[in-house]
């Protein structure tokens, strides 16, 4: 679900990219793909929805149904942890459903929903030290400080770098998404081999 969510927003995002007229990838936001009126909205806002729901289907198989994370979370906590991994893909839905342009978008609900996608991604991503091994958690700790520490700068760039900035903090949150997806998979490949 982590690597489907992940290829879907970066090969979507990318053709939305390509067909918004005139589109600057330093300067628009990604949600302008999304806006009502925009001939990517549907592609854009619906490539949002599925990838969110598949974080939130991610989040929930390993933290809900998977012993290994259950027994790895603090505590064994994994609901108080699951909750931080379902954010990101929540936050993902809560934007595609309400673009910024729109009428509940435009009173918060899209920066809502942005900002929790943002944080909580670079939260997931550093949290998942307690959960990986080396070389793989020092990969995404760097991933998540990326992410965390773009959104101030998001917050305080001016227009003319808003969408340099605005990747900065989402695309380290996605690579870092495909590849815990694929450390996963390798995890469990090196299970049923040692079985």
């Amino acid at each position: 679900m982590l690597i489907s969510g992940g290829l879907v927003f970066f090969l979507l995002n990318t053709v939305a990219e390509g067909i918004y007229p005139n589109y600057d990838v330093g300067t628009y936001y990604l949600s302008d793909l999304g806006a009502i009126g925009a001939n990517t909205c549907l592609l854009w806002n619906g490539t949002l929805f599925v990838s969110g729901a598949l974080l939130l289907v991610a989040g929930y198989s390993l933290f809900y149904t998977e012993n290994q994370f259950r027994a790895t979370a603090v505590g064994g906590r994994a609901s108080l942890v699951g909750v931080l991994y379902l954010l990101p893909g929540i936050g993902s839905i809560i934007v595609s459903l309400f673009p910024g342009n729109s009428s509940l978008g435009a009173a918060g609900m899209h920066s809502i929903g942005a900002f929790t996608t943002f944080a909580f991604g670079g939260v997931s991503a550093v949290y998942a030290v307690r959960l990986t091994k080396a070389p793989f958690r020092c990969f995404s700790v760097v991933l998540g400080v990326i992410t965390l520490v773009s959104i101030p700068v998001f917050v305080y760039s001016g227009a003319s770098i808003a969408g340099l900035t605005e990747r900065l903090i989402v695309y380290p949150f996605v690579l870092w998404a495909l590849c815990f997806g694929a450390y996963l998979s390798g995890v469990h490949l090196g299970d049923r081999a040692a079985a």
